[in-house]
């Protein structure tokens, strides 16, 4: 059948064939995804603000800088938090006319200027603990450093494992990020716990405290840093991986009537990925059989890849990259 496009005006006889996670492309939301989504990231803020609270009550008490360095983390992050929150219901939008991959590049944005705002406070934070008078910590509270950190790493590996376990199940890399970040804060409080034991052990070695606060900064610091190369990389439409590629190939592959893969298309936003892939098979199909294959492969890359939110395969018949690569060559020799 031939069709013509809306945006060329010229007719194809390629059959084209998609049947796009989203739908027909009309406004409207993935309710249920965004309601799982935004239950469990209220969650997670709610367990963090708590934990940033009490580290900053603590860090009163003690004089602790890293608990100090902690609980503004902690509760820096409410303000990502509560975009998130925002940027779920815009995220949930289904692609449509205006944005043709959704709205997942608002989080990217966000990120991006998130992560390096975040960095500068950490350098500030760190040039006045390398620079500043240093004091002895109250050895006193060596016990209740250790006890805390041991409470605020367990309630934070259990949080970060729900929270990535959702992430992985409604394929929201929104809160694979948050459980990449809790996670992180666990590994800062196993260096509060070490900054309790060496207050327990060596009451008298100052420099642990700036040792470990310049530990936890850098740790932060090249997170974020991280944070905003994928951001960056993502903005500027690079491929998410050469693994996930070869994977999609390889699945393409293992479909009986795909005779080639002649084009492949990756594109990433907020951590999605878009699949675009053209394929080639047997010209003699007909459309029914070529429509059952088409969405079957998208049905088999969306759940052997991680984070694919959407993939959409076009059917060739066979030969046709190999004539249109002569053509141009032809085309070359011409002119």
């Amino acid at each position: 059948m031939i069709r013509k496009s809306r945006y060329s005006g010229r007719y194809s006889p390629m059959v084209q064939v998609s049947t796009e996670m989203h739908g027909s492309g009309t406004p409207g939301k993935d309710t249920a995804r965004a309601d799982i989504a935004t239950r469990t990231l209220k969650i997670s803020m709610v367990v963090t603000i708590i934990i940033g609270i009490v580290e900053l009550v603590f860090w009163k008490l003690s004089e602790n800088e890293i608990f100090l360095i902690e609980g503004i983390g902690n509760l820096a992050w409410m303000v990502p938090d509560l975009v998130m929150l925002y940027t779920l219901g815009i995220s949930s939008r289904k692609p449509d006319w205006s944005m043709h991959y959704g709205y997942r590049r608002a989080e990217t944005i966000f990120l991006l200027f998130f992560s390096l705002i975040v960095a500068g406070l950490m350098l500030v934070l760190l040039h006045g603990a390398l620079t500043g008078p240093q004091e002895p910590l109250p050895a006193e509270y060596g016990p209740a450093t250790i006890l805390l950190s041991l409470v605020i790493i367990v309630v934070l590996a259990f949080l970060g494992s729900y929270v990535l376990e959702v992430g992985r199940k409604i394929k929201s890399r929104l809160l694979i990020l948050d459980s990449l970040v809790i996670r992180m804060d666990a590994a800062s409080a196993v260096i509060l716990l070490a900054s309790g034991i060496f207050l327990v052990i060596m009451p008298s070695f100052h420099l642990i405290q700036i040792f470990l606060t310049v530990l936890v900064g850098l740790v932060l610091i090249a997170y974020c840093f991280n944070e905003a190369r994928h951001a960056v990389t993502e903005l500027l439409d690079a491929n998410p991986s050469q693994e996930v590629s070869n994977l999609i190939e390889m699945i393409a592959e293992e479909v009986p009537e795909v005779r080639f893969v002649s084009d492949q298309r990756l594109r990433s936003f907020g951590g999605a990925i878009s699949v675009d892939i053209t394929i080639e098979t047997d010209p003699d199909m007909t459309l029914r059989e070529a429509y059952r294959i088409a969405s079957g492969l998208e049905a088999r890359i969306q759940s052997g890849v991680e984070n694919v939110i959407e993939a959409r395969v076009r059917v060739n018949p066979a030969g046709t990259y190999v004539e249109k690569e002569m053509g141009m060559q032809e085309d070359g020799t011409q002119h």
